[in-house]
């Protein structure tokens, strides 16, 4: 993880009073447990588990960083995850859906144009829905995104979003890849679109997200070795 000690790196975020730390799962094995637990109670509530396959997780091997949100408490109240940087559209788990849909071959090449550049995936975003500020822990997550693909030093990250969910990630910056038809993903309940974030380009996120973008971001480089 470009820039991380075995500690991480850390910032406050003050919408939320939450500390938010980034590193691998070998980092902190522990809080990685503590991530997947928390998935898999807000996949399961929804009824999509098998989406998360926490099986192959569990060791961390195929996640190369992950970003929680902690609360005052120490209880772990939100996540997300990255996976990469890839080289091949066939190895992100996001291309899938895709498979065998007449989208299949205009996300291929959307994703192989951008390769180039650096790819991560981002996958796994939760927050807890018990939390006093759960709309906060929300857009946290969604600038989390843009942190790790920052600390994993690319310029792209690949995320799919159900529509309804779409005006979260939009505010970090995020865009639709338009040209793509969209899949019913993890289940026929869901109407899900390919969204793409290029850290050299996040004008259309709302002025309160790139303010935090650009507060986290500072916490970030100072807490850089």
């Amino acid at each position: 993880m470009s820039g991380a000690n075995a500690g991480g790196l850390r910032y406050f975020d003050s919408s939320s009073g939450c500390r938010v730390q980034l590193c691998s799962p070998d980092d902190d094995q522990g809080l990685w447990q503590q991530y997947l637990a928390g998935a898999l109670d807000g996949y399961r509530h929804y009824g999509v588990q098998d989406a998360l396959d926490v099986e192959t997780l569990a060791d961390g091997c195929s996640t190369t960083a992950f970003l929680v949100a902690i609360d005052p408490d120490g209880a772990v109240v939100a996540g997300v995850r990255a996976h990469g940087p890839h080289t091949d559209a066939d190895e992100i788990a996001g291309f899938q859906p895709w498979l065998g849909t007449p989208g299949e071959a205009a996300l291929r090449s959307s994703i192989e144009s951008r390769l180039p550049g650096g790819v991560i995936e981002a996958k796994g975003g939760w927050s807890t829905r018990s939390a006093p500020r759960r709309p906060e822990l929300g857009a946290l997550v969604a600038r989390g995104v843009v942190h790790l693909a920052w600390a994993l030093d690319v310029r792209f990250s690949m995320g799919v979003s159900p529509l309804h969910h779409l005006q979260s990630y939009q505010s970090t910056g995020a865009r639709q890849d338009r040209g793509i038809p969209a899949v019913s993903y993890p289940d026929e309940r869901y109407t899900t679109v390919p969204v793409w974030w290029d850290l050299s380009d996040l004008r259309t996120a709302t002025r309160t997200q790139a303010d935090l973008i650009a507060a986290d971001r500072a916490q970030l480089l100072g807490a850089r070795p």
